[in-house]
């Protein structure tokens, strides 16, 4: 693993440095699986909540553990289907164009593979990091991750023709 494992608790007067350091993590692991902004918004303050209580943790595998979590306890209930207004069910239905092609169709891989995807070569975290941080092995790690490229693959080769 890169590094050593630390463990932390957020203060008040390091709140706001980690927050701004793994924000963005959380938020697009908690997008990714439930693809509704403002509900990866909501997990993404309920994860720092949550861990500004909590004593001692290593701050970024235990958010992306905790979003991931999360993030699926939302998509398994109904609060996803509910949440969006009436006006936007169309906008948030209709595919969406993001800047990045690439992430938007690793963001639509399923479940298991997504997560894997996003943290190996977008957060540039290694098996070992990813296995630790999901709770998972390095060798399911591995699985997921091939997986995912021959889904992103056979994606891609569908879209160019």
């Amino acid at each position: 693993m890169k590094g050593e494992v630390t463990v932390f608790q957020i203060t008040h007067e390091n709140a706001a440095a980690v927050f701004r350091q793994y924000a963005n993590t959380v938020y697009r692991v908690a997008l990714g699986i439930v693809k509704v902004p403002e509900e990866a918004e909501d997990i993404l303050m309920e994860c720092f909540t949550a861990a500004a209580s909590h004593s001692g943790f290593n701050e970024k595998y235990w958010l992306i553990q905790m979003a991931e979590h999360r993030a699926l306890n939302v998509v398994k209930s109904a609060r996803v289907k509910r949440s969006v207004p009436l006006d936007e069910a169309a906008e948030v239905a209709a595919p969406q164009k993001r800047e990045n092609e690439i992430l938007d169709i690793v963001m639509s891989l399923p479940e298991l593979f997504k997560t894997v995807i996003y943290l190996f070569y977008y957060e540039d975290m290694t098996a070992a990091e990813i296995a630790y941080a999901l709770d998972i092995t390095e060798n399911t790690v591995y699985k997921r991750l091939a997986k995912g490229r021959k889904l992103l693959k056979l994606t891609l080769e569908e879209g160019s023709k």
